[in-house]
């Protein structure tokens, strides 16, 4: 028979705030907060990502779209699911293969990501209120190094 285990004597040293995972996850319940204020009933995030990288580089395959926004597989899968349901994205099969989608901007997208970027202005500037010009660069800064360094975990791929 194994000896009871003893309960420690007293708290654990641990500091959670200094803990980023737990920061990233705080500052992002943040953003969704200050989000839904500027997006009422209407378009997401990741969303909006995915309207701004086809504004920006036209038609692309669903692998180089998740890579380029930075969404894991299956939130980049349910959220072009949702823009073609909502005709804001058009997504076919890739002519040079088979297995691959295309996805691309509808009219309709381009009109609502066009009227999207003041908001999204916004909630970004809500979002780094606070913190000076210099704190706001260095603070995107760093996040996007760190991204940058752990882009494998993700499997995203260079387009």
């Amino acid at each position: 028979m194994a000896p009871p285990q003893q309960e420690p004597a007293g708290p654990v040293e641990f500091d959670l705030a200094s803990m980023i995972g737990h920061l990233l996850r705080t500052c992002q319940q943040v953003h969704v907060a200050i989000w839904a204020e500027n997006f009422p009933g209407g378009l997401t995030s990741p969303q909006f990502a995915v309207l701004h990288a086809l504004a920006h580089d036209g038609s692309l395959t669903q692998v180089a779209l998740r890579s380029k926004i930075r969404l894991d597989r299956s939130t980049t899968a349910d959220v072009i699911r949702r823009l073609v349901a909502r005709r804001l994205v058009t997504q076919i099969k890739d002519p040079q293969d088979a297995r691959r989608r295309v996805v691309r901007l509808t009219a309709a997208g381009r009109a609502l990501y066009v009227e999207s970027t003041v908001r999204a202005t916004q909630v970004n500037e809500a979002m780094l209120a606070g913190l000076d010009p210099v704190q706001s660069e260095q603070l995107v800064t760093l996040l996007t190094s760190l991204l940058d360094h752990h882009k494998g975990l993700l499997d995203y791929r260079e387009s």
